[in-house]
């Protein structure tokens, strides 16, 4: 009885731990969330008891089969949340915290006091790093990082939408042309464009001014 309790309370822990991580990647709205982080940690937790209950009954010798499984098995769930799109690759993070999310499972799942207690300090140690670590990496490279958008503009306005971003104080990298076509009578162009920001702007301010243009058709993050 006393092993059943413990083990229903690993199962209660794991969905704790599991919903902590899971509520981080909720509110920056990724595809893995909240509730997928609490099942993958509940998960993996029962696989762990169902594990160590084989080894009880029917005495395997063979005590890590069953806990490899959820090792190969998450992966499938962390590539199907890593999204490619022109280039750029989106959702490495999620993916990450969704085999650290199963390893805490496990360890919540398999007991025992040192698991508990490496469990617990992963936590309080990890999440609050996860959280604030993104936005603090975003103000120490703003002025570095390169961003990139995809545009669709008029041709022949091209020296005005660079001269938009020079009044910005965004600084062109470089351009790349992808494709040129008419629209109702008008040459358009569509291109790669790479810049700057300045410490003074921010990127989603910029696109904003700029989608403002009347040659402007289309421009979203690239």
């Amino acid at each position: 009885m006393n092993t059943l309790v413990e083990q229903m309370l690993r199962v209660l822990a794991a969905a704790i731990v599991g919903a902590a991580i899971g509520y981080e990647r909720e509110i920056k709205n990724k595809p893995a969330g909240f509730f997928t982080f609490t099942l993958v940690c509940v998960g993996s937790s029962l696989i762990a008891i169902l594990q160590q209950n084989i080894m009880v009954d029917y005495s395997s010798s063979e005590p890590g089969r069953v806990i490899a499984q959820v090792v190969s098995g998450i992966g499938f769930l962390g590539a199907g949340s890593i999204i490619h799109n022109r280039g750029n690759v989106k959702g490495l993070t999620t993916a990450a915290m969704l085999w650290l999310a199963a390893a805490l499972g496990l360890l919540i799942g398999t007991g025992g006091l040192n698991n508990y207690v490496i469990s617990g300090v992963t936590v309080v140690i990890l999440l609050p790093i996860i959280m604030f670590s993104r936005r603090l990496s975003e103000r120490l490279t703003q002025t570095k990082k390169v961003q990139r958008i995809r545009i669709v503009f008029e041709e022949n306005h091209e020296k005005d939408l660079f001269d938009n971003f020079a009044a910005q104080g965004v600084i062109v990298r470089k351009s790349y042309l992808i494709n040129k076509f008419i629209h109702e009578d008008k040459h358009l162009k569509e291109s790669i464009i790479y810049f700057s920001l300045p410490k003074s702007r921010k990127f989603q301010d910029v696109i904003n001014q700029v989608s403002l243009q009347e040659y402007v058709y289309e421009i979203q993050e690239a």
